[in-house]
């Protein structure tokens, strides 16, 4: 077993951390660019603060993959990582290291190159600044690594998110049965591991807050309970805002098959 002693390295986060600040940049300001041009002419014909958020959700998506594989692995094989909260996951920390890389380099081509509402940039900003809190500690301590790899599943759900707006951008009407599915498997994909995973995550937090484990993190500790409920609050909101799409999507089918059918009982 560790000793339950807090020792700094933040090697992790030089270099996980640095190179992914780095290629995060690249891939929105060149990869991006280049593969999306060659695949579609939808993104030549965009306006180009479109075309930066296009590049912004193409590098979302990678980092959401990545994200996936190691807090997936780390889930699934590392049974320690759950029942240790001292336990040094070497995958959770460069996880943690590349999420706080990239969302450094997400701020910046949010605040240079995209173009984004006032409070929607708050939002992202809240979002951004919570988990950048949590995944440095994590990241430069190898500490509560089981309670980081349980919030960063979440990202299971940003690519069909992403693939919402890549619809609308490339005029897939809403109503239409692909752009549907996809709206219900973001639905699934947001409820399970954001909201339905949130009363999973505060009762593990429960089942060690005050331990002796614990109490040794000191003000480390605040990082499971500070920016947890900043993320909630806004998974709560934003989920409420996608019920309300998907249900006037579906909507929009029902009425249209109506349509049909009227008129199909008009000719006959």
């Amino acid at each position: 077993m560790r000793d339950q002693v807090l020792d700094y390295d933040p090697s992790y986060l030089i270099y996980g951390g640095g190179i992914s600040f780095v290629v995060n940049v690249l891939l929105f300001r060149f990869v991006s660019p280049f593969v999306s041009r060659r695949i579609t002419k939808t993104y030549r014909d965009l306006p180009t603060y479109e075309q930066q958020e296009w590049n912004d959700r193409f590098m979302s998506n990678v980092n959401a993959v990545i994200s996936i594989a190691l807090s997936g692995y780390c889930l699934l094989f590392e049974p320690r990582a759950r029942e240790e909260v001292w336990y040094d996951s070497p995958a959770a920390r460069t996880a943690c290291a590349i999420i706080v890389g990239y969302m450094f380099a997400d701020i910046l081509c949010m605040s240079i190159w995209c173009k984004m509402k006032r409070g929607e940039m708050l939002g992202f900003l809240f979002h951004h600044a919570a988990t950048v809190y949590a995944y440095y500690f994590i990241s430069a301590y190898g500490v509560l690594c089981y309670f980081g790899m349980l919030r960063l599943i979440a990202e299971v759900s940003t690519v069909p998110v992403n693939q919402r707006w890549y619809f609308d951008m490339t005029g897939y009407p809403r109503a239409r049965v692909i752009v549907v599915l996809n709206g219900f498997l973001m639905l699934i994909t947001f409820f399970v591991f954001r909201i339905v995973a949130m009363p999973l995550y505060w009762y593990q937090i429960w089942l060690v807050t005050g331990t002796e484990a614990v109490m040794k993190l000191g003000h480390i500790q605040l990082i499971m309970y500070i920016p947890c409920f900043v993320l909630d609050v806004l998974n709560i909101t934003w989920f409420y805002k996608m019920c309300r799409g998907f249900v006037k999507a579906l909507k929009g089918i029902l009425n249209k098959g109506n349509s049909a059918n009227g008129e199909k009982f008009k000719r006959v």
